[in-house]
């Protein structure tokens, strides 16, 4: 049954989906987590002062000079923070997961790659961890673009369909560091869904052939060429 890809992927979204309301019905605290680091992260990007990163920065400074005693450690260990992050990451890899199959099921050979289904898996969890690293803060985010613009990539994504499935995976990564699981689970399943029907039914094969405001058929453009012969 599971060599059936639709049958596959009906499986595996409905385990993510009966896992993450699991966790939030039997754990609702973790839920609580969620939404309080969500709503932290919109009051901070629209309210954003000098003053607020002042204490920011203050507030870094306080946690570095904890690092290494009892009170460091704790805070590390503080639910509060760890679940959000935790979830993040480990949606960010579940629901990036189907994408790269989706990759490996209709990419032509010659145009697969390994290394790129690598870096889709990946990616996410990169982009995740940089949403909260940066969230709520203006100054950290600016920084974080002048280093990104100081390193030179040199991979190069030379096909367009390459190009959306590496904005799907930052956009995901985007969306579990903001917290808004339902938001990347939701743009997985419709992704996938979408490619596979493109890719299944072939649309775009051939060019449409026009004659005036109406669209002619293959068939009529025979018959047409048929009869002019």
């Amino acid at each position: 049954m599971l060599k059936n890809i639709i049958v596959r992927l009906v499986i595996y979204y409905l385990s993510w989906l009966a896992f993450l309301a699991g966790a939030f019905h039997f754990f609702p605290r973790a839920l609580s987590y969620v939404s309080e680091e969500r709503d932290r992260f919109l009051m901070g990007t629209l309210y954003s002062t000098a003053t607020e990163v002042t204490d920011m920065l203050d507030n870094i400074q306080l946690g570095i000079d904890r690092l290494g005693n009892q009170e460091g450690v704790s805070q590390l260990a503080d639910p509060a923070l760890a679940v959000p992050v935790v979830l993040a990451l480990v949606l960010a890899f579940g629901v990036t997961l189907p994408v790269t199959w989706v990759y490996r099921w209709t990419r032509p050979r010659k145009k697969y790659s390994q290394s790129f289904i690598h870096a889709l898996l990946v990616t996410p969890i990169g982009i995740a961890l940089v949403v909260f690293l940066v969230k709520g803060s203006l100054p950290l985010a600016f920084g974080l673009a002048g280093i990104v613009a100081a390193v030179r990539f040199r991979a190069t994504i030379k096909e367009p369909m390459d190009a959306v499935y590496m904005l799907m995976a930052i956009g995901i990564g985007l969306a579990t560091g903001t917290q808004l699981t339902t938001v990347a689970y939701l743009a997985s399943l419709i992704f996938v869904t979408i490619t596979l029907a493109v890719w299944k039914s072939n649309y775009g094969a051939e060019p449409a052939v026009l004659s005036g405001w109406r669209i002619v058929s293959p068939e009529a453009r025979a018959q047409a060429a048929t009869e002019g012969d």
